[in-house]
């Protein structure tokens, strides 16, 4: 029978920023029991059904932000025999693409029953922690659609970091506050970053020139050089060029900007190896 409450679980579902989320752990087997996994499963089940209903913006329930989270659990906390109430982890979570942070040494409240819900004007513990990496991701989506689209979802992730900082772990909340203003204020990065999924969008579309798709690969190399120049080896820069390494190679070599392979080389170390080749062609 449709209910009315499946109908509102459609209705947000529909509605939702990430629903495709991965979320896998592993466990120390020499803390964990293994009669104790079953509340592994029912908070990564948590988390999971958190992101895939909760809707973290109205203005745009158009995305569909591939989210991963793998945990590392270390030890469930009793307060009792049977009674569990919090839980040390360490997790990475990641977009799957030039987004993946690292988080260590938590210790997250979970406990028999507990739920969370999405309400951006009150700290949870848990909740809060997992609005910040959405409106991160969300953030940094919309900065590949406009220019400095993603302000108003930067802005939102430092309002709870505001309110970590007052009702949480201060100096957990503050490093995470440093990591926005970090990603917002690097505005060469995301110049460059929106100017790359501009020039993807109208790679092969007639109606925009060759001169006009050539001027704007030449203002996404004049951005990450500003950035060198500036930041020196920024790892947000690194962790987009990294994630993007072949495609922004493709662009230089269409355009025929051996300026920017170079810089490839000079500046992301990690893939050297793949930048060479295409030196050496375009030297011979």
């Amino acid at each position: 029978m449709f209910t009315v409450i499946t109908a509102f679980i459609l209705l947000q579902i529909s509605i939702c920023q990430f629903i495709d989320t991965q979320v896998s752990y592993e466990y120390n087997k020499s803390q964990i029991k293994d009669d104790e996994i079953y509340i592994l499963d029912e908070f990564t089940n948590l988390v999971e059904k958190y992101y895939n209903i909760s809707n973290f913006s109205y203005e745009h329930n158009e995305l569909d932000i591939p989210i991963k989270i793998h945990f590392i659990f270390e030890t469930i906390y009793f307060s009792g025999e049977s009674n569990y109430k919090k839980i040390g982890c360490q997790f990475i979570i990641s977009n799957s693409n030039d987004q993946f942070y690292y988080n260590k040494n938590l210790t997250l409240p979970y406990y028999k029953g507990k739920t969370i819900y999405h309400n951006e004007s009150t700290y949870d513990a848990l909740a809060s922690l997992f609005d910040y990496y959405a409106y991160l991701f969300i953030a940094y989506e919309l900065d590949s659609y406009k220019l400095f689209l993603g302000n108003y979802y930067y802005s939102k992730a430092l309002e709870v970091c505001s309110m970590g900082e007052s009702l949480g772990s201060a100096s957990k909340w503050d490093s995470r506050m440093e990591k926005i203003k970090e990603i917002k204020n690097n505005e060469y990065l995301r110049i460059a970053r929106f100017t790359f999924y501009d020039i993807m969008d109208k790679m092969y579309v007639e109606e925009y020139n060759d001169k006009e798709k050539n001027e704007l690969a030449k203002t996404m190399l004049e951005n990450f050089k500003f950035i060198h120049n500036k930041l020196g080896y920024d790892k947000n820069t690194l962790k987009f060029i990294d994630a993007f390494h072949k495609e922004i190679t493709e662009i230089f070599i269409m355009f025929k900007i051996k300026d920017g392979i170079k810089f490839l080389y000079s500046f992301d170390d990690k893939n050297k190896t793949y930048y060479e080749k295409y030196l050496s062609t375009n030297e011979n």
